[in-house]
């Protein structure tokens, strides 16, 4: 599914497309998760927990967005999660990995500190 082509800053990181239920960033089809900010893309772990998203918290300076991404169907990730994930700052949203593709490039593309952590669609 090709996402909608704008021109946003150079050099940040959008995602392209969904085709064969996985990510394409810059042109590359990204298999299974990934972790993606404006200033880079990642392999991700294909769970949600808090050392998943320890790349996105490390990151300097700290994201004011953080989406999660729950994969092909929106399933609610722990509150204990959530909770932890606000505590450093960000606010958090959760939707699937679809919608939380286009939102992250609506984000990005507006110049926000923005990152996610997208769980695969599968094939």
């Amino acid at each position: 599914m090709p996402l909608e082509l704008q021109t946003g800053p150079r050099g940040v990181h959008r995602i392209d497309a969904i085709r064969g239920g996985r990510f394409v960033v810059a042109g590359e089809h990204c298999t299974g998760s990934i972790l993606i900010w404006p200033g880079g893309v990642q392999a991700a772990a294909d769970a949600l927990t808090f050392e998943a998203f320890a790349p996105l918290l490390a990151l300097d300076p700290a994201r004011e967005v953080l989406i999660v991404g729950t994969g092909a169907v929106l399933r609610w990730p722990d509150q204990s999660l959530l909770d932890a994930l606000a505590a450093k700052g960000a606010g958090v949203d959760v939707m699937t990995s679809q919608l939380a593709a286009r939102t992250y490039n609506v984000l990005a593309g507006e110049g926000r500190l923005v990152g996610a952590l997208l769980l695969g669609l599968g094939a």
